[in-house]
């Protein structure tokens, strides 16, 4: 029987290669958590190829009878890069921010599509009819209120693609919009962490007594997690605490008192 190599790229970025930390341990750490999610299937070989160093994605083959039931296993989970000429309208994908402020019309995701490479645009538009009650408010404004920041998680649909202008829009997906809505309505403040795992963001929690003050940590990517805070604790208390193990990480503070000022 001949066995077909496919080859896949995993949406997961390994972007904290700035860190005192050995890179070749950040791949480690990552080649064991997929070799994790994927154990049990003895017959199917997994080979990690390379981080590519233009996006600091994963691409990896997979030899086996079990080759499909894998690929499609690590789509669900992680999530792959898109082709463009692939790419529908209302197709939902998850994706993080990029160039936050660059441009006062809008944000850009990036959601893994490439050839070309293409961001999603999110206008202002469609900014203050999901996130602010239709109030004409600013970019900046909106920004500072959610604390957006570059990798920050969003999930999105499509609703529009440009073939010959070879760009997309979009708009923000139910799991984003209903995170936000929770937060508002039971006025939970939430930690977003930016480089590092999620293993490791507990190891703080533990190391600070704050495991108890939380209600769930969201992972989106295997470098970007947001921490759901229980009742009555403050956001910034808690980047105060585990910031100092967590040294290359970015901690931003997500408030339902600032995010209700905008909408007022």
């Amino acid at each position: 029987m001949i066995l077909i190599v496919k080859r896949i790229v995993l949406f997961d970025r390994l972007y904290n290669d700035k860190s005192n930390q050995n890179p070749k341990d950040l791949v480690s750490r990552y080649q064991k958590y997929v070799l994790d999610l994927t154990q049990g299937f003895p017959n199917t070989k997994i080979i990690f190829n390379k981080v590519r160093k233009f996006d600091q994605r994963v691409e990896l083959t997979i030899t086996g009878p079990e080759d499909v039931f894998i690929i499609n296993m690590l789509k669900k989970v992680i999530g792959t890069i898109q082709e463009f000429k692939n790419l529908e309208k209302d197709m939902r994908l998850k994706g993080n921010l990029v160039d936050v402020g660059k441009v006062g019309f809008g944000l850009f995701v990036d959601c893994g599509i490439l050839n070309p490479k293409t961001d999603v645009f999110v206008s202002l538009h469609t900014l203050r009819d999901q996130l602010c009650n239709g109030k004409e408010k600013s970019l900046p404004e909106i920004v500072r209120a959610y604390d957006f920041i570059n990798q920050f998680p969003v999930h999105l649909k499509i609703n529009k693609i440009d073939n010959e202008k070879e760009n997309v829009q979009g708009e923000l997906d139910i799991p984003t919009l209903n995170f936000f809505k929770k937060v508002l309505e039971e006025d939970l403040e939430a930690v977003y962490v930016s480089g590092e795992t999620k293993g490791q963001l507990k190891k703080a929690l533990i190391r600070t007594g704050h495991l108890r003050d939380i209600v769930s940590i969201y992972r989106h990517n295997f470098l970007d997690n947001i921490v759901l805070l229980s009742d009555n604790t403050e956001a910034p208390g808690i980047i105060a605490d585990i910031g100092k193990y967590l040294r290359n990480c970015k901690l931003n503070a997500i408030r339902p008192s600032r995010i209700r000022e905008l909408g007022n």
